[in-house]
């Protein structure tokens, strides 16, 4: 078990990136060993849920009504407790009129009318059906069985108004929980895509129904590059299994073994957690949160909506050392520094890649003007412990931007001086290379304001100017920074 745990610390190292929606499933750990039931489990992360908006239904057609003579053969006809007759058939003309070819309806059947509700479009001719339903999120009703993909079974849930006209509840697929998961007493409907690697729940707030895809909203607060599944089947009383991979995309289809981080999930109607073995709480400290240095220790605390009050910070480890350089330096006592306690940053920059590994870039003026001197700070060990890793010697003035992709990855943007000052890494951080931005007609007064990576692309955004006259434009690079073209 010591070594399994090992490989999951170790593991954390990888760094992956997002994939397109059309990648392959994510395979399940294959035997992996079951946690023995000492393993004490805890809450690495937190993700809020008030920002969801309510879900809006949609609609495949206006219901209408319309004669026994509308009606060409039937796919599926059930009569559910109650008496209430559904039905779904073809458009009598799709074998004549090319216009008509895929075209099918529900509808209840009453006598000789038909109350029409959903239109279909595939060539599908086999799989329809229609179930009852009570007490799913508040609701009773009926759900209609519908193939709409090689690899998608629509499951939509429909409950009448007061009219009488089914109107659509919730649009699910594939497997289809009904369970309570957040002890609120109302049953809530989960549904899964592509293996799990999509898991989608609905449920309600003050009576208003909304959803959450928890895979995808889990993935964009790690603080890890990593890639979650989760196993709607065996959701239990701990919540939702998930598995994540380690090193996300990147790794998937490399060769030799993967390593998953194993935990589970829980919802409320206020927000998403995420539970994982203790030894894995590094997690927690960073995740979703805000730093900077307080008396030249690392420190963090939960970004908080806007309009709400801030916790307290919280000192990760000790006070970070100074610059190796400013033991020669008798410039403001710098020489007999040894830390930077008591000493105000100009800029920083600090940012987790893994639950151990993490970047700062932090910045002081050496007092002419506005230039500064900037430092490149590692850490491998959850930000307990900080060491400089390289001095951006050309940069001269502050940083404006900044990107931290992996372990050995980054690019920064300094203020505008002198054409535009960005430097690059593929080394963690030990030696920066000055991009060259051929692409640019006049690379002169162009200013670095947003960097980030997204699946095999580092994205540069630049602006030049000021108020109307202000120019914008975007860089690409798809070589960790080596050469950039300008997007189209």
């Amino acid at each position: 078990m010591s070594r399994f745990l090992v490989l999951l610390c170790c593991a954390l190292l990888l760094a992956g990136c997002a994939a397109p929606v059309e990648a392959p499933e994510v395979p399940l750990p294959d035997n992996a060993p079951a946690e023995p039931d000492t393993v004490e489990y805890a809450a690495a992360l937190t993700v809020p849920l008030a920002d969801l908006e309510p879900y809006e239904p949609w609609v495949s057609m206006e219901p209408d009504t319309a004669g026994l003579e509308t009606m060409g053969e039937v796919l599926c006809d059930k009569t559910l407790p109650g008496g209430t007759r559904v039905v779904c058939y073809w458009h009598p003309d799709r074998l004549t009129n090319p216009d008509y070819r895929y075209e099918k309806y529900w509808a209840i059947h009453q006598g000789d009318k038909l109350l029409r509700f959903a239109a279909e479009t595939s060539g599908y001719e086999q799989g329809y059906d229609v179930t009852a339903f009570s007490h799913v999120l508040g609701k009773n009703g009926f759900c209609i069985e519908a193939p709409r993909g090689m690899a998608y079974t629509a499951y939509d849930y429909y409950v009448f108004d007061e009219t009488g006209v089914p109107r659509l509840l919730m649009d699910c697929s594939n497997d289809v929980l009904e369970q309570d998961v957040d002890g609120d007493g109302v049953r809530e409907l989960l549904w899964n895509y592509h293996g799990g690697q999509f898991v989608t729940c609905a449920f309600l707030r003050e009576s208003t129904v909304y959803q959450v895809e928890m895979m995808s909203l889990l993935a964009d607060h790690l603080p890890i590059l990593g890639l979650p599944a989760g196993d709607l089947k065996s959701w239990g009383a701990e919540g939702l299994p998930v598995s994540i991979l380690a090193g996300g995309w990147t790794v998937i289809n490399e060769p030799g073994p993967k390593t998953h981080i194993e935990g589970y999930l829980r919802l409320t109607e206020d927000s998403l957690t995420l539970y994982v073995p203790e030894n894995l709480i590094p997690l927690e400290a960073w995740a979703g949160k805000r730093y900077t240095l307080i008396n030249g220790a690392p420190a963090c605390r939960d970004i908080v909506p806007e309009g709400e009050p801030e916790g307290p910070w919280t000192v990760l480890g000790p006070a970070v050392p100074a610059p190796r350089e400013w033991a020669g330096q008798d410039l403001a006592g710098r020489n007999e520094t040894e830390t930077w306690t008591g000493i105000e940053p100009s800029h920083l920059f600090m940012e987790m890649v893994s639950v151990r590994d993490g970047w700062m870039v932090v910045s002081i003026s050496h007092g002419v003007g506005a230039n500064a001197d900037n430092y490149v700070y590692r850490t491998h060990d959850g930000g307990a412990t900080w060491q400089e890793a390289a001095k951006l010697e050309e940069a001269g003035r502050y940083p404006c931007a900044a990107g931290f992709f992996d372990n050995l990855h980054a690019v920064v943007g300094i203020e505008r001086f002198d054409g535009v000052p960005v430097f690059a890494t593929r080394d963690g951080g030990e030696s920066w290379e000055r991009a060259v931005f051929s692409p640019l007609d006049s690379p002169d007064g162009w200013q670095a304001y947003s960097i980030y990576h997204s699946g095999d692309e580092i994205s540069i955004s630049l602006r030049r100017g000021a108020g109307d006259g202000t120019e914008y434009c975007r860089l690409i690079s798809r070589d960790w920074g080596k050469t950039w073209e300008a997007e189209e």
